[in-house]
């Protein structure tokens, strides 16, 4: 078999089993590459290491296999990405937000001027309160406002609400 393969067959074999190891955890994990660069590096290597000490028509065949195997993992990565489990996974935006949108979708903050609440814990001058049996992140106007204290909201500005 060492004559087959070449002398280094079995770190070619460790190094081969770690590169497509470390692209496949690429795929899942977030960042910013750096186990899909050593992947790829590892499996550079072995390709060398083939060509450097083994016969030509099998340094040529571990390097189509591998080509091979990395055209698979990249059919499986595009088809997770567009419907399977990397879709579904929450690194992926599905939500569309128009460039028009001030608040996220379902936020009703927008209709709270005027109405009074209670705070929830001490505002300082920001923090909780409960207004219409919500809770919301509030801010005073540069006052401190004691927990269980009645508040009215004054204004909502974009995600702020102000409230005295």
């Amino acid at each position: 078999m060492a004559t087959v393969f070449g002398a280094l067959w079995v770190p070619c074999l460790i190094l081969s089993i770690l590169g497509i190891a470390f692209l496949v955890a690429e795929l899942f994990l977030p960042g910013f590459g750096v186990s899909g660069i050593c992947g790829v590096l590892c499996l550079i290597a072995v390709c060398v290491i083939q060509f450097l000490t083994a016969k030509p028509l099998t340094a040529i065949l571990v390097t189509a296999v591998l080509g091979l195997i990395l055209i698979a993992m990249l059919i499986v990565f595009m088809r997770s990405m567009k419907n399977g489990l990397l879709f579904r996974s929450p690194i992926v935006l599905k939500e569309r937000i128009e460039a028009d949108a001030t608040a996220p979708s379902g936020d009703s903050s927008g209709d709270l001027t005027g109405k009074t609440g209670t705070a929830v814990t001490p505002l300082r001058p920001s923090g909780i309160a409960l207004i219409d049996g919500q809770r919301y992140s509030v801010e005073t106007q540069a006052t401190f406002v004691d927990k269980d204290s009645e508040i009215t909201v004054v204004s909502v500005v974009g995600n702020k609400i102000i409230v005295k």
